[in-house]
């Protein structure tokens, strides 16, 4: 017996109230999370401590699978870590942040530490992060789509 490859017939019918959904999620955004940070501690006997927190805009519902943040310091960084998958080059550190499929929506709050370190101890006394960037990996709520 011979199989072949059937197109799927797909059907809309706006008076259902659940659906399937035939989108794979999309790469990454950056409109749903406002993300800041203080210092904790600027030496704890050898890193500089920074505290990153993350607030979901309640104006968007979907599922983030991952969320990849990247700091850019006032300086170059010689040892970065936190307790997700940390990796730094120059003077900015990355963080992969891997989720286990939450739904965000309603301003829910995340809150980690970064800790780093530079040349000496003065110089990682006086580390700043002077710029976040961040993509948010989308995922396909079935319970109301993907923005």
């Amino acid at each position: 017996m011979t199989k072949t490859y059937e197109k799927p017939l797909v059907i809309e019918n706006e008076d259902l109230a659940e659906g399937v959904f035939a989108a794979s999620g999309d790469a990454g955004s950056t409109d749903c999370w406002t993300v800041t940070q203080v210092t904790t501690q600027d030496w704890n006997g050898s890193h500089h401590v920074f505290e990153i927190r993350a607030i979901h805009s309640s104006d968007v519902l979907h599922i983030s699978s991952n969320v990849d943040y990247v700091f850019t310091l006032n300086s170059t960084v010689s040892d970065a870590y936190s307790e997700f998958t940390t990796s730094f080059s120059g003077n900015t550190v990355s963080v992969s942040r891997t989720l286990l499929a939450d739904a965000y929506k309603s301003g829910d709050a995340v809150t980690f530490k970064v800790w780093v370190k530079s040349l000496d101890e003065a110089t990682t006394k006086g580390l700043d992060i002077t710029g976040i960037t961040y993509t948010c990996k989308h995922e396909v709520n079935v319970q109301g789509g993907d923005d």
